[in-house]
């Protein structure tokens, strides 16, 4: 099934169980994807977090509640996941500019539609991508739980405060990585952010000298990863070739992400230049 398709469906389910708890096995019988998966893929595709778009539907649709029926604003609350009015009527203030009574007495309301995803790529541009086959791999560094907002920089400032530059780089072949795995996002604790572990890292072969320099170790299994060619400075080009992934190429061409970590395969040169140039690996599989 499109992805576009699944993750609409996935949309349509939230939507009719807003009052509700939600159900990770439908989610993931939907959408093609573990809950924390889907979660991480969602903000990339509309630009915020899943938690957040739920939190603001529930709002919106609390306050049509309070104008169109003759309910008390504690029994809105409690409808709607909040576990005291209080919590409910700050969080409805934030959203609405009013309070739940304010708004049940006429006060205006800001309405919040639900989101139909589609294909659609308008003053874009095609990036290089090739399906190719990596034969398994370890990495050496440190790593740290993270969410999106996460200044990435700082999990390298620690590694190399950690290690020298040099001994990392003889670990192995030399090359760097940023791996993303470990999703953990839960539907029981719905997180402002998407949460994951983010390993800065070096490929290593020599495991004893990793072991006493204090790293750890990412055994990376043989798979097959969409490459993508990025020319940019980071973290903007980063973001633009994630994006063009999750919304044309899985769309078009019927991939889907497969669940294990992903990778920032880094280059010699200046980060911040507009000519540096990396890849994304991300690990695919067909729909």
């Amino acid at each position: 099934m499109n992805i576009i398709k699944a993750f609409n469906q996935t949309i349509g389910y939230i939507e009719e169980n807003l009052t509700e708890k939600l159900d990770e096995k439908i989610i993931q019988q939907l959408s093609g994807y573990s809950f924390p998966l889907f979660s991480r893929i969602f903000s990339i595709m509309v630009g915020y977090p899943l938690s957040e778009y739920i939190r603001f539907r529930k709002l919106s649709c609390a306050a049509v509640d309070l104008r169109g029926k003759d309910e008390r604003v504690i029994d809105i609350a409690f409808k709607y996941g909040y576990e005291s009015p209080d919590s409910f009527t700050a969080a409805f203030k934030k959203f609405h500019g009013y309070t739940p009574n304010e708004v049940k007495k006429g006060k205006t309301f800001k309405i919040f539609s639900p989101i139909l995803l589609s294909l659609n790529v308008s003053g874009g541009k095609n990036m290089d991508i090739k399906i190719e086959k990596k034969k398994g791999f370890k990495i050496a560094g440190i790593r740290k739980e993270v969410n999106e907002n996460t200044n990435f920089p700082e999990v390298w400032n620690k590694l190399f405060s950690k290690v020298d530059s040099r001994i990392l780089e003889n670990l192995g072949n030399g090359q760097s990585y940023g791996a993303c795995c470990n999703f953990k996002n839960k539907i029981e604790v719905l997180c402002e952010k998407n949460i994951f572990d983010y390993m800065a890292g070096y490929d290593v072969k020599d495991m004893n000298k990793a072991k006493e320099a204090g790293l750890e170790i990412l055994e990376v299994p043989e798979a097959e990863y969409a490459v993508i060619k990025l020319k940019g400075a980071i973290p903007e080009c980063i973001h633009e070739g994630w994006k063009y992934v999750t919304n044309v190429f899985f769309p078009e061409q019927g991939y889907k992400h497969a669940g294990t970590p992903d990778f920032e395969v880094y280059s010699e040169g200046n980060p911040e230049s507009i000519d540096y140039e990396m890849e994304l690996w991300i690990p695919v599989e067909k729909l």
